[in-house]
């Protein structure tokens, strides 16, 4: 069931806020041509180095911090190997933080640029003014829970436009000589997202953790990855918007920026949240991407004679009229219309075999997962059967048609097992219990399952693997209770927003800073904790799938996690796909189910000096 499609606005994204991730990078801080200040957002009349601004600053018109964060703040500058950057010197929990907002790393990809690869900028002359938030890449304002906080808080907040490839970086004053840096590569299934959300202002976890943060925009939905498989619509724009971004500042979307072998060089190690290349909605091949493309075309009226034609069409459009029907592709559960095609280039093969193979960077990876990545899901695909507040009862036999829906490719033996599985048989008609299995199978088969699996994988290769699980219910989650641990729910933690003037508990604050701490000490180091912190955080592997615990009261750690129903998925399924006993790997793939987008995080290896960026900036990646 799709949700109800408003006239887009400013503002607006569909609330599927799906993974996140970091790496660690060196790439080239090449900023963008700065010559025609105007057509920039980031750009605007240039003022004397004395004065104030308070010109788009995250946290002002969107509430965003407490009054600790008020401040008048001064200008600042960088300079980097394209030009030198103008940006605004801010005050952050008694630490100087130098913001740089909405920097250029692409041409705009407008008119004729509209579904190709993002072209570079020429370096400038003179100062670019970096202080206003970029613009959101185009897409659709979806809208179930109106004036409601928990959706409210993953609408963009700033103008929708296809001139989008923009960046903003928060660069701590600090007496220490290097720094790491990571990158934030947004979430939405690559549908929707934005890196000017409040809660991912990089500012707190520059400022207490001595890091450079650096947030990217890319395209999404068709205009970041329409597949014709030619120049003019190459598909992976948005990965290659991506790179792009990575060679201006570092990174991309970790699990595809690992195996690429357009990017892999410039990473140094990687942090996953909640999704990878191998879940179920991440990947498309070709033939599948080329017949989604095709029937937007059709849906456009854009059926030219030949595809260079239809090209033509689909560029004269206006964006709105292409965001609005691309989303005819759309099936529950999270299978959208977009996503990273298996191209031969960007993707040279599925990357499941890559994998498999040892084809990637063997970079240290943190990867991890939340304890019920379902609810969100389960709400939004099926929301006339529930209610954001609960409690929610679902009936067997609506449950047994679901299953029907989303796996009809299956075998009825299939199926058998996944009802099997997936039943509570000690109250097995009980609708509520029936809820909890249902989110339960969405949480372990989109997410858990295929994340355990990926790290099994990359750690049969001797690349150190370390696997968190977060389980902290926050206390001011404004969703209801039945909802548990959402998928998303660590973000707020790891960008330190309960530090920010918000009414969170101490013991809140205290485990955002310890979060902080882990993925920044990972980030430098290659392990999330330090030897001498007194802390074990023992390496995930096939034998010993070990992870850590994420929660303001139990530091503990376990294996799995859910190894029983992930057994079921890794080892189990592919046995009664193929009908053998063969433990050859075998992924239920369907065509384009996905539902994620990584946001994603970047961290760069090679340390960068705190007062001149100069060139060494990292990218990589949402879902």
């Amino acid at each position: 069931i799709t949700p109800k499609m408003y006239t887009l606005q400013e503002a607006g994204t569909l609330t599927t806020t799906l993974v996140a991730s970091i790496i660690v990078f060196t790439v080239m801080l090449t900023p963008p041509l700065a010559q025609s200040a105007p057509q920039y957002p980031g750009t605007f009349i240039k003022t004397n180095h004395s004065s104030t601004r308070h010109h788009g600053l995250p946290g002002e018109g969107h509430n965003r911090n407490g009054a600790a964060h008020r401040e008048r703040h001064s200008v600042t500058q960088v300079q980097t190997s394209t030009g030198l950057l103008h940006g605004i010197r801010r005050n952050v929990l008694g630490k100087d933080v130098h913001i740089y907002l909405g920097v250029p790393f692409a041409q705009p990809p407008l008119g004729p640029l509209r579904f190709k690869k993002p072209i570079s900028l020429k370096p400038w002359n003179g100062t670019y003014y970096a202080t206003k938030q970029p613009n959101t890449c185009y897409q659709e304002h979806f809208v179930s829970f109106p004036e409601f906080r928990g959706e409210m808080m993953w609408n963009p907040n700033t103008n929708i436009s296809e001139d989008c490839l923009y960046l903003n970086m928060w660069v701590p004053k600090t007496r220490k000589t290097n720094m790491p840096i990571l990158i934030w590569i947004y979430g939405g299934g690559y549908m929707a997202g934005t890196s000017t959300l409040d809660i991912y202002n990089g500012e707190i976890l520059a400022a207490e953790n001595s890091v450079i943060v650096v947030g990217i925009q890319y395209r999404v939905g068709s205009f970041g990855f329409l597949y014709y498989g030619n120049e003019d619509a190459p598909g992976n724009v948005g990965l290659w918007d991506q790179l792009s971004a990575m060679k201006w500042a570092g990174g991309g979307s970790v699990s595809f920026h690992l195996l690429s072998p357009y990017s892999r060089d410039y990473m140094t190690r990687g942090i996953i949240q909640s999704g990878t290349l191998n879940a179920p909605w991440s990947i498309m091949d070709a033939p599948t991407a080329k017949a989604i493309a095709k029937k937007l075309a059709n849906d456009c009226n854009c059926t030219e004679a030949t595809e260079a034609d239809t090209l033509q069409c689909l560029r004269d459009l206006p964006a709105q009229r292409i965001s609005e029907l691309q989303w005819e592709s759309y099936s529950p559960i999270l299978n959208f219309p977009s996503a990273p095609t298996i191209d031969g280039k960007f993707l040279p093969k599925h990357p499941i075999d890559m994998l498999k193979e040892g084809d990637f960077k063997k970079a240290e990876l943190l990867i991890g997962s939340n304890l019920n990545e379902g609810t969100y899901f389960i709400l939004y695909d099926y929301i006339k059967y529930f209610d954001k507040e609960g409690p929610n009862c679902l009936p067997r036999e609506t449950f047994l048609e679901i299953l029907d829906n989303v796996f009809g490719n299956l075998s009825s033996v299939q199926k058998d097992a996944i009802r099997f599985q997936y039943t509570h048989w000690e109250e097995p008609k009980d609708p509520c219990k029936v809820t909890e299995k249902f989110a339960d199978l969405v949480g372990d088969y989109y997410f858990i399952c295929p994340t355990n699996k990926f790290a099994e994988l990359y750690a049969e290769h001797n690349a150190p693997v370390y696997y968190y699980f977060f389980t902290q219910r926050t206390s001011l989650n404004p969703w209801g209770k039945w909802m548990g641990v959402m998928h998303a729910d660590e973000i707020e933690y790891v960008f330190g927003n309960p530090l920010n003037g918000t009414a969170h508990t101490r013991e809140e604050k205290d485990l955002s800073r310890r979060i902080m701490k882990y993925f920044t000490t990972f980030a430098e180091t290659g392990r999330p904790v330090s030897e001498d912190s007194g802390e074990d955080w023992p390496l995930y592997t096939k034998a010993e799938p070990n992870y850590f615990i994420l929660n303001s009261k139990d530091r503990g750690t376990g294996k799995g996690p859910r190894a029983h129903t992930c057994a079921f998925w890794n080892e189990f399924m592919p046995v009664i796909t193929t009908g053998t006993s063969s433990r050859k790997p075998q992924i239920l793939r369907f065509p384009h189910l996905f539902g994620m987008s990584y946001m994603t995080f970047l961290v760069d290896a090679k340390k960068i000096d705190g007062e001149r960026v100069k060139d060494q900036l990292f990218i990589s990646g949402r879902p």
